[in-house]
């Protein structure tokens, strides 16, 4: 997988800070911090990389501005907890309930960034389905990669499909082009942003990393934990 540059923004930045500063103050707990620190730490590099790499949501960031990079930053810091709840039950399987404790996770999160929206977390609930089946039965993730680019145009006011219509997991992306659920899809479907997108994972799983860590990671290390290569 590609290792793609750093990049730089402010509203990105911006965020960050303010969801570090409530993280303080929900979270007292040192590991406990740390673990949501990290997430967040993930999402917004991930978000920041989404919209400077990927050519149809850099479109949709334009300049950009700071509710586009608050939305963005939760969308992805949501795919962060799926995917630590992926290597959770790779490294033990013995582990009960990740489902409901990542839906409690999930909830925690949204909480950080204000939001208390029953319709937040079913799109969490979603998102992780899809990622989990994708992980057993479609090793490319190109459909999760693809809703992923579709709620980020949503997460900047782009509507993309009627997605309480969607039935999750989807096994075959046919199955919803005929659905008639399409409004427009254009930001979800290029192969290129999809594979982009996922370099762009990559970038936020070691910024997750290190975060949690408090120590550099090899790019090719942190690419290689994704399940995406």
């Amino acid at each position: 997988m590609e290792n793609l540059p750093q990049v730089g923004d402010r509203y990105f930045d911006a965020v960050a800070r303010v969801i570090e500063d409530n993280i303080s103050k929900m979270v007292p707990g040192e590991n406990e911090h740390r673990f949501y620190a990290s997430l967040a730490a993930g999402g917004n590099s991930t978000a920041a990389h989404v919209v400077a790499y990927c050519e149809g949501m850099k479109e949709l960031y334009g300049e950009g501005d700071g509710d586009k990079a608050l939305e963005l930053t939760k969308l992805f810091t949501l795919l962060m907890l799926a995917q630590s709840y992926r290597w959770l039950s790779e490294n033990h399987p013995e582990t009960a309930d990740t489902d409901g404790a990542a839906q409690i996770a999930a909830t925690n999160i949204l909480a950080m960034f204000g939001d208390d929206r029953p319709e937040s977390l079913e799109l969490f609930s979603a998102l992780k389905t899809q990622f989990d089946y994708d992980n057993k039965n479609n090793p490319s993730m190109v459909h999760i990669g693809g809703f992923m680019l579709g709620w980020a145009a949503e997460a900047m006011g782009h509507p993309c499909l009627e997605w309480q219509k969607v039935d999750f997991p989807v096994d075959s992306m046919s199955d919803v082009t005929q659905s008639g659920v399409l409004i427009d899809s254009a930001p979800m479907r290029s192969p290129t942003d999809i594979k982009t997108f996922w370099a762009c994972h990559g970038a936020g799983c070691r910024a997750l990393m290190e975060h949690y860590e408090g120590k550099k990671i090899d790019g090719d290390s942190a690419a290689g934990n994704t399940g995406t290569d």
